[in-house]
């Protein structure tokens, strides 16, 4: 398959794309943010449920995805579509979000294994409570237990980022999709970093009180996902040769 290396500026482009997408029916777009925040606020409080969560996320995206495609072609962008992914190539879209899950559980047991309770405490939002001197001495642990967290999320995010859509639009096997999705990822760090960096206005402008453990509870992170779900697609476009035409504002 054919990935495209995009110049720096198309992250920016990605996202107002995105954006043309977003506004031919805002209305359902929010309500799947709502949908979207429901589940990830249960799965905060049930473990079984954020397993899940993580196995099906494929899926639902996979939906999300086959609705931008429906509004690029001048459809209706449709309730429907949520679960759309549940009819096309399910078994597919649930073998990323294992691997998904399983990346998670295995950069978890790691992170617990170099931070010790200090890093289990940190993330649970209940540093507060830990003994001053216990939290003076497990801080180094935490901190390498975080930053190893973060290096290893990183290229997993990438293999599973445009595999739904890959499985989707191109009928692609569960591991030709994560490595074509994380080789794309690699070629596109730049484009990917201002998107990034774009993304961030939002949740620092509307930060609530910072707790690791409750997340889904910053407004920003939510006004992120709708700016960020159709960009996903906008941006799968540009770089997979299947795709098709851009929007255009309306």
């Amino acid at each position: 398959m054919n990935i495209e290396k995009a110049p720096p500026s198309h992250g920016l482009k990605w996202l107002v794309q995105g954006f043309v997408l977003l506004r031919r029916n805002v209305f359902v777009w929010l309500l799947f943010v709502v949908m979207l925040w429901a589940m990830v606020f249960i799965a905060s409080q049930v473990a079984f449920v954020g397993l899940l969560l993580a196995l099906f996320t494929p899926v639902f995206l996979g939906g999300l995805m086959l609705g931008c495609r429906a509004l690029e072609k001048g459809e209706e962008l449709e309730i429907a579509h949520f679960f759309a992914g549940f009819r096309t190539n399910t078994l597919n879209l649930i073998s990323i979000g294992g691997f998904y899950l399983i990346g998670n559980v295995v950069i978890a047991g790691l992170m617990y294994a170099i931070g010790g309770e200090a890093i289990q405490q940190i993330v649970a939002g209940q540093a507060q409570n830990m003994d001053p001197a216990l939290l003076a001495q497990s801080i180094g642990p935490a901190m390498m237990a975080l930053l190893a967290g973060m290096a290893l999320s990183i290229p997993l995010t990438m293999a599973v980022w445009f595999a739904p859509l890959l499985v989707v639009f191109a009928n692609a096997k569960p591991v030709p999709a994560l490595r074509y999705s994380f080789q794309a990822c690699l070629r596109n760090m730049l484009p990917f970093l201002v998107s990034g960096l774009v993304l961030l206005v939002p949740p620092v402008l509307l930060m609530a009180p910072f707790d690791l453990a409750k997340m889904e509870r910053n407004p920003g992170m939510w006004v992120v996902a709708l700016l960020v779900l159709p960009s996903i697609y906008t941006s799968y476009r540009d770089l997979f040769r299947d795709a098709p035409a851009p929007p255009t504002a309306q």
